[in-house]
């Protein structure tokens, strides 16, 4: 039955003027500057840690570089981790267990990074402002300049504008792999699981990249599940388990069982390391890989 429209008010839903945020650089996987929480799930063996490094690999300048900061927990560290880990020491950090004390450290490490940069972007900004016209800034700004050794005759201003980030804040990655026990994330009642699913669902207030990797699907609480924006899934053994995944993300497969049924046949046929990958936020896209687009067409 066709659908008919028929304006009845004056009224509109407009975007609200607000200022204008961080201009974070796209990434290559999206398209869009969107902060990652995704699931990589599949059996044991079946290319998840291998996946996670490609992605790493193919966003290195957006997440390995600069003051960008990789924070990759597991009690196990797989030689692949280990020797990728080794090429990028000033950016990547091993955890070696996923509990609240080592969850809030690296919390608090990216918060303090954070602080770091605005009170450095503050500086900077006063000091421009202190050059245009001196008498624009009071007594307190101005010890604040001086303070930080800026208008030092001996600081090499140039240089160091040079070499900072005006446009935003250096982005985290949270790597938590090999970590089902931990209640963090697969209880979302318990007192700990709650306090992470509370960062979980705001981690781009503290501009971080969240992947769990994960053996089953279910064995992530549905809570942390229903905020994610990205899962790239590997053959599973229970394909009622995997079913989950088409309820939550039924809109890359035009709202068709069949559809999603179909994309699992398609990746039983692929080699091991295969995966569909899910995305969906501003965009919404549905591949085989990284790199081949899955349509459904008569």
């Amino acid at each position: 039955m066709p659908i008919h429209l028929k304006r009845v008010s004056k009224y509109v839903n407009k975007l609200i003027k607000t200022k204008k945020g961080y201009d974070f650089p796209a990434y290559n996987l999206t398209g869009e500057d969107s902060f990652f929480f995704a699931l990589l799930c599949g059996v044991r063996g079946a290319g998840k840690t291998n996946a996670m490094l490609q992605i790493l690999n193919i966003e290195k300048e957006h997440l390995l570089a600069g003051d960008n900061m990789v924070y990759w927990v597991s009690p196990t560290h797989d030689s692949k981790v280990a020797e990728f880990a080794e090429k990028h020491e000033d950016n990547m950090v091993f955890v070696d267990e996923l509990n609240i004390k080592s969850f809030n450290n690296i919390i608090e490490d990216i918060r303090a990074k954070i602080d770091e940069w605005k009170q450095t972007k503050f500086i900077f900004d006063l000091f421009e402002q202190y050059l245009k016209k001196q008498d624009s800034i009071d007594e307190e700004e101005l010890n604040i300049l001086i303070e930080s050794g800026m208008l030092d005759d001996d600081t090499d201003v140039k240089e160091l504008i040079k070499n900072f980030n005006f446009h935003h804040p250096a982005r985290a990655t949270l790597v938590i792999d090999d970590s089902m026990g931990s209640p963090l994330i697969s209880s979302s009642n318990s007192k700990q699981g709650k306090e992470f699913t509370r960062w979980a669902i705001r981690h781009r207030h503290d501009f971080t990249n969240l992947f769990v990797l994960s053996q089953y699907y279910r064995g992530v609480s549905k809570n942390l599940r229903n905020n994610t924006n990205m899962v790239m899934l590997f053959p599973s053994k229970d394909r009622g388990t995997a079913s989950s995944i088409f309820d939550e993300f039924s809109n890359v497969f035009s709202g068709k069982k069949e559809n999603y049924e179909d994309a699992l046949d398609l990746l039983d046929k692929e080699s091991v390391g295969s995966f569909l990958f899910i995305f969906y936020d501003k965009k919404k896209f549905l591949r085989l890989g990284f790199d081949k687009q899955i349509d459904f067409t008569d």
